[in-house]
Parts: C-alpha cells; sequence; structure tokens
C-alpha cells in the first residue's frame, strides 16, 4: 500500500509541474521533393570529344542522369521567437546513392559523394528582443542583392547577426548586419609551431528604404561588405546599391557594386566593378516582356600588379527574379574541364576563367584575373491559364561579350587576340501546376559559342541542358 501511494505522489508531482511548465508551441511539419531527369551535352563545345563530368547541386553527372532533392522540414514559432530546420539528401540518382554505400570514404571513382548526405541543409533561429533589434543565426538563404543582379552575395552560409525595422514613418527603413565564417579552418604544417591558417569571414551590412510612390513601391538598398579571405590573403571592401520595385506597370531594377582591396604582403592591388540594369514591363497575363544587361570588369593583363577582374562573394544570377532561371544552361557549371568559359553553379560571369589572383566566388576560386563580361538580356514571361489552368512559361535570350580578352589564350589563331563574343544563350521553361501539392516543368537550354568561344576551343559546337521536373509540395 505505501508503495502505491509512494508512485501516486510521484505522478501528482509531475503532474503539477507539468502544469507549471510552459507550454510548447506547436511545431509544422513541410517538405518538397523534386525529382529532376536531366540531359548534359556537349559543354567543352566540340562534339568530336567525349563529355567531361560537370558538377551540379547533386554531385557529379555527365550525359543522362537524374537528379533529386527530398526536403523535409520542421517550423514553429511564438511571440517573439521562430525555429525552422530543413534537411535534404541532394543527390545523382544511383544506386550506391540511395544506398549510401560508399560513405566511408567519401569517394569512388575518384569522385566525392557531393551532395547526398541526408541532414540539416537550412537552419533559421529568430528571437526578436524588438521589431527594431532581431537576432538571428543559422545558415538559411541569406543576400545582398538577389532582387536584382546578384552580383555579389547570396547563398546558405552560416551567420549570426540582427535586422530590424523603424516605425512606421514615411519611408519604411529596414536594416541587416551579419557575420559570417564561410571557412574556419586552421591546420598543422610539419612541426607544431607552423600553422596555415585557412579562414574566409565576412561582414556585411544593408539598409531598405522603402517609398510608396502613390503609383507603386520603391525601395533603394545600399550595402556594405568586408571580405577578410585568410585563405587567399586577400581583403577586399565591397560597396554597392540596388533599386528596385514598381512604378505603374513598369518593374526597375538596378544595381552597381565595387570592389576595392589587396593582396597581403605583395603589391596587388584589387579594383573592379559589377552593375546591372533591367527592366520588365507587363503588357498582358500572357506576356511579361523584360530587357536586361550585365556587366562585370575584366581584367586586361595578368602580370602586372592591378587585379581588375570581378569576383563577388557567391554570383547568385541563377536564382534573380528578372534573368534567373533554375536550371538553365548558364546557371550549370561551365568551368574546367567540362567548359572553357569558366562560370561556376549559380553565377552567370565567367569567374574562373585564366586562374590566379584568387579572391573569392563559389568554392573561393574566383580569379581576379579573368575576363569579366557584358551580357544583354532579353525575355518574357506569361501565365498561360486559359490554355490550362497551371500553366505557365518563360524564355530569353542572352547575348554574351567578354569585357577584356587580353589574358585568353587563342589556340585557332595563334597570336592574335581573342574575339570579345562569347556567344549566345537561348532558354525556354514551362510550367504546369497540376494541383498546389504536385507540379511538372521542362527546360531547353543552350549555348551556342561566339568566336570568342571557338578561338579559345577550335570548335563550333553548340552545348544543350534538357530537363525535366517532377515536384511534389506537401
Amino acid at each position: 500500500m505505501e508503495r502505491t501511494k509512494s508512485w501516486f505522489r510521484v505522478l501528482a508531482c509531475f503532474g503539477a509541474l507539468a502544469l507549471s511548465a510552459p507550454a510548447f508551441a506547436a511545431m509544422e511539419l513541410y517538405g518538397t521533393s523534386r525529382v529532376i531527369p536531366t540531359w548534359y551535352n556537349n559543354f567543352d563545345f566540340d562534339k568530336s570529344k567525349s563529355d567531361a563530368a560537370t558538377l551540379n547541386e547533386g554531385g557529379w553527372a555527365q550525359g543522362p542522369h537524374v537528379r533529386g532533392e527530398f526536403r523535409l522540414g520542421a517550423r514553429a514559432k511564438g511571440e517573439k521567437w521562430s525555429v525552422n530546420i530543413l534537411l535534404e539528401a541532394d543527390m545523382i540518382m544511383e544506386k550506391d546513392t540511395v544506398d549510401r554505400s560508399f560513405y566511408t570514404s567519401s569517394e569512388k571513382g575518384g569522385q566525392p559523394n557531393q551532395g547526398a548526405e541526408f541532414g540539416i541543409e537550412r537552419l533559421g533561429l529568430e528571437y526578436a528582443f524588438d521589431p527594431a533589434f532581431v537576432l538571428k543565426t543559422g545558415w538559411e538563404i541569406t543576400a545582398l542583392d538577389i532582387r536584382t543582379g546578384g552580383l555579389l552575395y547570396g547563398d546558405d552560409h552560416p551567420y549570426i547577426g540582427f535586422y530590424g525595422k523603424m516605425p512606421a514613418g514615411p519611408i519604411d527603413l529596414g536594416y541587416e548586419a551579419l557575420y559570417m565564417p564561410i571557412q574556419n579552418r586552421t591546420t598543422a604544417i610539419g612541426v607544431r609551431e607552423r600553422w596555415n591558417k585557412n579562414d574566409w569571414t565576412v561582414w556585411m551590412g544593408k539598409v531598405n528604404a522603402t517609398v510608396d510612390t502613390g503609383m507603386g513601391k520603391l525601395t533603394a538598398s545600399p550595402f556594405y561588405a568586408f571580405s577578410d579571405n585568410d585563405a587567399r590573403q586577400a581583403n577586399i571592401h565591397y560597396y554597392g546599391a540596388e533599386l528596385y520595385g514598381q512604378v505603374g506597370p513598369v518593374k526597375p531594377a538596378l544595381e552597381l557594386v565595387g570592389a576595392t582591396g589587396e593582396f597581403k604582403d605583395t603589391s596587388r592591388d584589387i579594383r573592379a566593378w559589377a552593375a546591372f540594369a533591367g527592366v520588365e514591363v507587363p503588357v498582358t497575363k500572357v506576356f511579361n516582356p523584360y530587357a536586361a544587361l550585365r556587366f562585370s570588369s575584366g581584367d586586361d593583363d595578368q602580370d602586372d600588379s592591378k587585379v581588375k577582374g570581378w569576383v563577388g562573394i557567391t554570383d547568385i544570377a541563377r536564382f534573380t527574379p528578372m534573368i534567373g532561371m533554375d536550371g538553365n544552361i548558364l546557371g550549370e557549371h561551365l568551368a574546367a574541364p567540362a567548359s572553357i568559359y569558366g562560370a561556376t553553379l549559380y553565377a552567370y560571369a565567367p569567374e574562373r576563367a585564366v586562374g590566379g589572383n584568387v579572391y573569392g566566388g563559389i568554392g573561393n576560386a574566383g580569379s581576379g584575373n579573368n575576363p569579366g563580361q557584358l551580357l544583354y538580356a532579353l525575355g518574357a514571361s506569361g501565365d498561360l491559364s486559359a490554355l490550362a489552368p497551371g500553366l505557365s512559361y518563360k524564355t530569353q535570350a542572352f547575348f554574351i561579350f567578354y569585357d577584356k580578352t587580353d589574358n585568353l589564350v587563342n589556340v585557332r589563331n595563334p597570336g592574335k587576340k581573342v574575339d570579345d563574343y562569347a556567344g549566345t544563350t537561348f532558354d525556354f521553361q514551362v510550367r504546369y501546376a497540376l494541383s498546389k501539392n504536385f507540379s511538372m516543368g521542362y527546360i531547353f537550354s543552350t549555348f551556342v559559342p561566339g568566336d570568342g568561344i571557338r578561338d579559345q576551343v577550335d570548335a563550333n559546337d553548340p552545348a544543350y541542358v534538357n530537363s525535366l521536373t517532377f515536384a511534389w509540395a506537401y
């Protein structure tokens, strides 16, 4: 009897604690799954040679392959706090990746098991001390200029910082300030006293000022970033601003950004700049045309002390609203060995061309000796629900010129300067949402080489991407 009474007392204590403890917030589960059958063809612009493997989000692939992106998320929110966790497995689908059967060495056939691990892809933790001061940390998508040209930064690097909004007034003001430890590596070399520091940290700040013009809202957003790149022995200051919004039916987007810096203990100075300008004018529901240009400065002498080739922290053009397309050929990995062009995954500018004087970019491998770019874009998008509910499209053409070709090598006509016309890309995307939970899409995308590419590869064959997407949201 006494033992029974003791158990009742224990249970009563737990009950009292449960009633007095703070209530837990409800957690919402969500997710997406995408299966993307894809065919890469001729990224080296020479059909007489077999295709080299290229990198995408799922890993290394060539020719026909199927990429799978599977995400499962959970989020919870209180009066002042929020938590968001997103798990992901992103892989080239084959027996080994789905069975996770070669993780011990992380390589097979000389290729890493890139992207296939199931882990926390995104994490967002926030606490609002005040609307003007919200602490945030994790590694969700952050960006400085993704609303316009995406020339400087957008990625899911880890961060810690704060953001906020000022009290309402004639101008809506907000800000964000972040510290990002992109690389934090210190390894011993030889004896204990010798160390190799491979850190790369970035501090960034951004202000948003939004004005209602009476014909729509316009946002002006100056920003600054300092890249302390010990791994490349470079310090770079980035200064810039973007403008976006709507005035009547017209949607403008402008960006200007410059880079100044130096390579430590050398005479080499970094002086580079980039710009974007575009305008979209919705004519009808079916036809929303746009025109844009995107510029990044190139270097004209890789042997002098002036480094002029533009390299951002992470070029994010692929996901910008006007000229971006998730899966088009220019946003794929068009760098060696697959392609001479030198643009990395997500980027449009040829930041890995030439090599040397590296000071940033995705993978910290962007060369300050690169040729830069002047890209003219024309495109249109629209809603085709009159033909079928949930049907939409986007199409665009890019005309790509190098800014400088002095550092490029002409193998077609040795001794002559490489032509400045890199080539033309064409993208066509169609999407059909059968319901809010399932959609299908198709992309045809080609890169037709101009004389600038032909001079470097002595070939004249277009590159192609064809891809299907089957997407579930839940």
